[in-house]
């Protein structure tokens, strides 16, 4: 399994995804077909799937998501949630947000609803470019 890196763009979010259980995407997600630009992604968490590594980590900095964006991140959470849930991996996501962005924040409330078996850390931060450097 090979790594899986996409540059972002002013539309598209960046992906940088390891089999060693580095994954981390963010930037601005306004795609112009949202299920197109996320088939590879969620094409390679399925490769993922078969053979993990024993502990996961997540981070994520999004700056915008369009409505039919934040239904595909929805989906990439739902497949790592039943990947943790299987026991092959520790899933664990470091979330940061811009602390003035409270739709951002009830977004990620909702996501770690939705996949309440992973372990999420949320961190406001005063910008979000900086988050994603690190």
């Amino acid at each position: 399994m090979e790594n899986l890196v996409i540059k972002g763009s002013d539309k598209t979010p960046h992906f940088n995804m390891q089999p060693n259980g580095n994954i981390s995407f963010g930037g601005v997600s306004m795609p112009e077909d949202a299920a197109d630009f996320y088939f590879r992604i969620i094409d390679w968490i399925s490769d993922y799937y078969r053979n993990p590594s024993t502990k996961t980590d997540i981070t994520v900095s999004f700056k915008y998501l369009n409505s039919s964006s934040s239904s595909m991140i929805f989906k990439i959470f739902h497949c790592l949630n039943n990947l943790h849930i299987t026991g092959k991996t520790r899933v664990k996501c470091y979330w940061y947000y811009e602390k003035s962005d409270e739709m951002m924040k009830n977004y990620i409330e909702r996501v770690m609803t939705y996949a309440e078996d992973i372990d999420f850390k949320v961190y406001p931060t005063d910008n979000i470019l900086d988050a994603q450097a690190s």
